[in-house]
């Protein structure tokens, strides 16, 4: 799933093609998120296409948002693979935390 993907990658100011922009990650995160609305229904029919209610995949990942483990990406993953994962789950979990609380981070 792209989303899924979109949450680790680097984001990156320039709008290119092969960048995932702020914006792009901040979708994947409602997208995969949302408890309700346009991006919940459509996750929730993506997901019925393959067997899988997109409820459960949503409070799965605000549930890993909120501190649960993030599987690295592979099983066999190296120690640097590990790492980045880790640091990229750090910044995923810092944007996630800005966007569930804008007006307290507005505010601070």
């Amino acid at each position: 799933m792209q989303a899924y993907r979109d949450l680790f990658v680097t984001v990156r100011t320039e709008s290119n093609a092969s960048f995932t922009t702020q914006s792009d990650q901040d979708q994947a995160i409602t997208f995969l998120t949302d408890r309700a609305g346009a991006y919940a229904q459509h996750r929730n029919a993506l997901c019925a296409l393959i067997g899988w209610d997109g409820d459960v995949l949503a409070a799965r990942i605000r549930a890993m948002m909120d501190g649960d483990n993030f599987a690295p990406p592979t099983p066999d993953a190296t120690p640097a693979t590990v790492e980045r994962h880790a640091a990229a789950v750090e910044r995923l979990r810092e944007r996630w935390h800005t966007l569930k609380n804008p007006r307290h981070n507005r505010a601070a």
